[in-house]
C-alpha cells in the first residue's frame, strides 16, 4: 500500500500541477519557479526590482573579473596589516589607516564578456543606471565608511607581495605599481578625479553605490574611440569626509567562495 500511495503522490506532482508554475534560469537552465528573482544556483538576478520593466536583455549582470586590495606603506605599519599586499585576497580594507585614503580597493568586472552573453554592442547601447554592489563583514559595531569611487585610466595586475621584503611576483600591482613593469603615474592609482560616485559602506551589509556616471564614461569613451577601453574602478575612503579619522570596513573581494558574497555590477 505504501509503494501505491507514493506512485499515486508521484503521479499528482508530475501531472496535475500547472506546467507554467516551473521555469528556467536563463543563464544555466536550472530549474526555478516563475516568481523566482535570483537563481539558487548561479544567482542569476532573474528580475531585479529596479529593472522589472524592461526586458532582460536590457540589463547586464556582471560577476567576473579581478581585483586587488593596495595600501599606502604607512598602513603596514599597524596591528591590523596584511601580508598580500595586491591580490589573492577572499577579504580587504577600504578606509582610514595611517593616513587618509590608505586602503584601496581595485575592481576590473569583465562587462564585455556580460554584453556578449546578453547580445549587447558596446557602440550602441546607452546605459541609463548602474549599481556596484559590494558585500561587507560584520564587526562588533558598526561602522559606516564613506568612500568615493573612481574610473582607472591604467589598467592593472593583481599579484602577491611579501611584506617588509617588498619582493613581488612577476605580475601583481602595488601602491607603487600597477604591473611589476609599470609603475603608476601617480602613487596609490591612476584615475579620473573629475568623474566620481560617492556612496557608504557599512560593516554586515550587502552595500549599493549608484555607479551611473562611471559606466557613462566608460562607455561613451570606447563609443568615441571605437574600441572597448574600461581598466576599472578604484573604491577608497572619501578623502574629502573628515568626520572619518581612522578605521576601515573588511569587503569581499572576488575571490570569496561564496557567489552570493562576492562585488557584482548591474547596468541597465
Amino acid at each position: 500500500m505504501k509503494g501505491k500511495a507514493f506512485l499515486t503522490a508521484l503521479f499528482v506532482i508530475c501531472f496535475c500541477l500547472p506546467a507554467f508554475s516551473l521555469t528556467s534560469c536563463p543563464r544555466c537552465r536550472y530549474r526555478i519557479g516563475i516568481d523566482t528573482n535570483k537563481c539558487p544556483k548561479c544567482l542569476f538576478q532573474v528580475n531585479p526590482e529596479w529593472s522589472q520593466k524592461k526586458s532582460v536583455k536590457s540589463t547586464i549582470t556582471v560577476r567576473s573579473g579581478y581585483d586587488a586590495f593596495i595600501r599606502h606603506p604607512h598602513a603596514d605599519n599597524r596591528a591590523y596589516k596584511s601580508n598580500k599586499n595586491a591580490g589573492g585576497d577572499k577579504t580587504g580594507e577600504i578606509g582610514v589607516w595611517g593616513g587618509p585614503s590608505t586602503l584601496r580597493y581595485l575592481i576590473r568586472f569583465r562587462i564585455e564578456s556580460a554584453m556578449d552573453y546578453y547580445g549587447i554592442n558596446y557602440l550602441t547601447f546607452k546605459p541609463q543606471k548602474a549599481f556596484l554592489f559590494i558585500s561587507a563583514l560584520p564587526r562588533k559595531s558598526d561602522l559606516e565608511i564613506p568612500v568615493v569611487v573612481y574610473p582607472l585610466t591604467q589598467s592593472f595586475i593583481p599579484g602577491y607581495e611579501i611584506f617588509r621584503e617588498r619582493k613581488r611576483i612577476p605580475s601583481g600591482c602595488t601602491w607603487f605599481n600597477a604591473t611589476s613593469a609599470m609603475p603608476w603615474q601617480h602613487e596609490g592609482g591612476d584615475f579620473e578625479p573629475e568623474c566620481f560616485c560617492k556612496g557608504v559602506l557599512k560593516s554586515g551589509t550587502r552595500n549599493s553605490i549608484d555607479v551611473t556616471k562611471i559606466v557613462k564614461y566608460f562607455f561613451e569613451k570606447s563609443q568615441k574611440s571605437g574600441e572597448w577601453d574600461v581598466p576599472g574602478f578604484i573604491i577608497m575612503s572619501d578623502p574629502a569626509n573628515r568626520q572619518i579619522t581612522s578605521g576601515f570596513v573588511t569587503i569581499y573581494s572576488l575571490d570569496t567562495k561564496d557567489y552570493s558574497l562576492r562585488p557584482e555590477l548591474y547596468i541597465q
